[in-house]
């Protein structure tokens, strides 16, 4: 390539939403018209909760519990936010909402929603926000929470950016938990509670 050939006007500047719905392989492995992308968003958001960012929480064995509650709609809670000294409930992370970077792969799964609410909560105090994709639909609003501290993202994935006829995996092998081999003995600290069979 000659000097000629490049310049700043081919760089195109995407925010963090549009980057996710331009590139969903780059975060969750497949297309969007590709069907295991829901099940990949929820198996992401999972592998993150359990392998947090050192900051985020002391050395422990994170506690997640994942409930589907619809074809596309799912929940990830988990017992972060955070056990590190001086760690308080966040202001701000992307476009103001309650997920910033150090949720970056829940942020990411955000994008590809329809509707988003996050549940931060620490010492009795939390906070609570809806979102519209990963836009804020306003201020976080405040909550008695639970004396530990903990997240609750619960996600209803847009299905109009999906592929037709696309639904959430609960196989625990589908989902990343375990192999074939070792599914009884998968992770003792994730649970995955499918309620679509029980309304």
């Amino acid at each position: 390539m000659t000097e000629g050939e490049y310049s700043t006007a081919d760089i195109e500047v995407l925010e963090f939403d549009e980057s996710v719905r331009h590139w969903p392989g780059m975060f969750f492995g497949v297309s969007l018209d590709d069907p295991r992308l829901p099940t990949n968003v929820v198996r992401v958001g999972v592998d993150h909760a359990i392998h947090p960012t050192r900051h985020l929480a002391a050395l422990h064995t994170p506690v997640v519990d994942v409930e589907i509650l619809g074809d596309l709609f799912f929940s990830i809670t988990d017992d972060q936010f955070c056990a590190a000294e001086g760690c308080r409930v966040p202001d701000s992370g992307y476009f103001g909402s309650l997920l910033g970077p150090d949720r970056w792969m829940l942020a990411a799964a955000a994008a590809l929603s329809r509707r988003t609410t996050v549940k931060v909560w620490q010492d009795g105090r939390g906070l609570r926000q809806e979102l519209a994709g990963l836009r804020p639909i306003g201020q976080p609003e405040s909550f008695t929470g639970p004396r530990c501290c903990g997240t609750t993202v619960t996600i209803e994935l847009d299905p109009g950016r999906l592929r037709p006829d696309v639904a959430i995996d609960t196989n625990l092998e589908t989902i990343g938990l375990c192999r074939a081999d070792d599914c009884a003995t998968a992770p003792r600290c994730v649970t995955v509670n499918d309620r679509r069979n029980k309304r």
